[in-house]
Parts: C-alpha cells; structure tokens; sequence
C-alpha cells in the first residue's frame, strides 16, 4: 500500500475527513499515480510549517501536502490548528489578499496556490513562527 494511501486512511481514521472526502483523495491519488510526469503549474506541494521561537514549548510542525490531494477536495482546515489559521488569514489580508481556509474549493484553489508559488505568508507571534508556501 502506498505511503500517500495509508496517510488518507490515517486520516479517516482520526476522523479528519469524512468517507466520502477519503474517496475523492484516493480516487485523485490513483489517478496522480497513474500520470506522474503531469505537473501542476502550481507547485506539487502546500506546506504549512510552524517553529516555535526558542525559549518556547509551542510544537514544531511541518504539514506537506501533495497538490492534486487539494484539488480533489481536501479540507485543509482540518490539517492546520485554527490559531495558525487566524494568524495566516491576518497575514494575507495585509498583503491584500482576501484568503479563508473555508472558502477553498476546486475553482478558486488553483488561484491562491499560484500566489504562494510566487511567495510565501510568514506570521510572527510571541510563541511561534508560522509559514505558508508551495513548491
């Protein structure tokens, strides 16, 4: 079993995304296999990393998640905590961009990830350093 499948049953499994979200990621992986030289113009991957600052006890995250996962319908905001969400919303918003995790879907998705392939959010708090970009 591949490793991508297994982290879209992990995912059911923690009751992350619904079954019906399950079949989409896993459908889109299938078909992502099946046609490994098409890539995104977009980027492969959204990532989502958080460092605590030192000093500090926030958790070091790293979230990589392959593009055609979130075109095929996955809910991100379920992957990132709602405090980094809060905080990437913020950021966006002051460069001019209006961006809500909710408010990703197959039609706007291509949009937003062509914006952080040309840069990335980075969010400063007192405890953390959060970063938002594609590759």
């Amino acid at each position: 079993m591949s490793e991508e499948r297994m982290r879209i049953l992990n995912l059911l499994a923690e009751g992350k995304i619904s079954a019906e979200e399950a079949e989409k990621l896993l459908a889109a992986s299938e078909k992502a296999v099946k046609a490994p030289n098409v890539k995104s113009a977009a980027g492969k991957y959204f990532y989502v990393q958080v460092d605590p600052k030192e000093g500090k006890s926030s958790e070091k995250v790293m979230v990589k998640v392959p593009m055609a996962l979130l075109k095929a319908g996955l809910n991100i905001s379920k992957l990132i905590p709602s405090e980094a969400q809060d905080s990437i919303r913020e950021s966006m918003q002051s460069k001019g961009i209006a961006f809500d995790f909710a408010s990703l879907d197959g039609e706007n998705i291509d949009e937003i990830f062509e914006a952080l392939k040309e840069m990335s959010i980075d969010v400063e708090t007192e405890e953390t350093t959060v970063r938002v970009f594609c590759d």
